[in-house]
């Protein structure tokens, strides 16, 4: 951060960054700053992203889906590859496929705040279409590595479980 702003007072000084330029540059800066701060202290507060109990499973800040609305829980890797080259070939996607349309939350937990999105219906839609399923946590945003996930599944209910478990 440091570096930004001496390089950019070092272009507004010698003028070859217009006033605007020179001021906006740093206040955008600031603004996303802030953002990665308040997202990081507010996923501090927050200890689970996903619970697996014999009841079901919860996707923090949505209902308890039981595991009798689910008809499978699919792993499947990352792709494009290509796309994810910074994450690791261990993580996976999961997808909890629904028996009936509806009967699970369209979220995908991938940071630190599982988002609602506010075309749902579309994006479930596409979701369903690519992944199966609305409901799709990425891994690599969890503490449990896949095969931990999929042996507690295995474990609290016979929803089979399929798919590239590392």
């Amino acid at each position: 951060m440091a570096a930004f702003l001496a390089f950019e007072l070092y272009f507004s000084l010698t003028g070859q960054f217009e006033t605007w330029l020179a001021i906006a540059a740093p206040a955008v800066f600031v603004v996303a700053l802030s953002l990665a701060v308040v997202t990081l202290v507010r996923s501090r507060g927050k200890p689970w992203q996903l619970r697996c109990t014999i009841e079901g499973v919860q996707a923090r800040g949505f209902d308890l889906v039981p595991w009798s609305a689910l008809a499978e829980v699919r792993f499947s890797p990352f792709w494009p590859r290509w796309l994810y080259l910074t994450t690791s070939s261990r993580h996976r996607v999961i997808s909890f496929i629904p028996r009936e349309p509806g009967t699970v939350p369209t979220t995908v937990v991938f940071n630190a705040l599982p988002i609602r999105t506010t075309s749902s219906s579309r994006l479930a839609r596409q979701r369903t279409k690519i992944r199966g399923s609305p409901f799709i946590v990425l891994t690599s945003t969890v503490d449990a590595t896949p095969a931990h996930i999929a042996n507690s599944i295995r474990r609290l209910t016979d929803v089979p479980v399929s798919g590239q478990v590392p």
